[in-house]
């Protein structure tokens, strides 16, 4: 993976920490945010290539957030979440259009999902 800067929205501190880890590892830039809010003041600052997303994050809702990083910072923006695949499609929020990790998932499944 090329040298990226990476925004990090993700509720689960175990699980941000490991994923921060990997995503140094490969080379990235990580940028992490504990709400919505610190997400876009860190877009605005930063202008990362990339925002990884928890799906389902309280009171945060993704797919909003998704969308506001996407117009305003033209970041992309990829899903992860430990939701089952049909309650992710199924929730009124998503849009088919944006790219879903499901948890549990290997390194390099991660490697693999955030390949250009």
């Amino acid at each position: 993976m090329q040298s990226k800067t990476v925004l990090l929205l993700e509720d689960d501190p175990v699980i941000a920490l490991d994923l921060r880890l990997e995503l140094e590892r490969q080379g990235c830039q990580v940028l992490i945010a504990d709400d919505a809010p610190a997400a876009l003041r860190l877009c605005k600052r930063h202008l990362p290539n990339l925002a990884l997303l928890n799906f389902a994050l309280k009171p945060t809702d993704g797919m909003a957030l998704a969308r506001l990083l996407h117009t305003r910072y033209l970041t992309k923006v990829l899903f992860i979440t430990g939701a089952r695949p049909k309650d992710v499609e199924a929730s009124k929020d998503f849009y088919a259009g944006h790219e879903v990790l499901h948890k549990p998932f290997t390194r390099r499944q991660l490697r693999s999902f955030l390949l250009p």
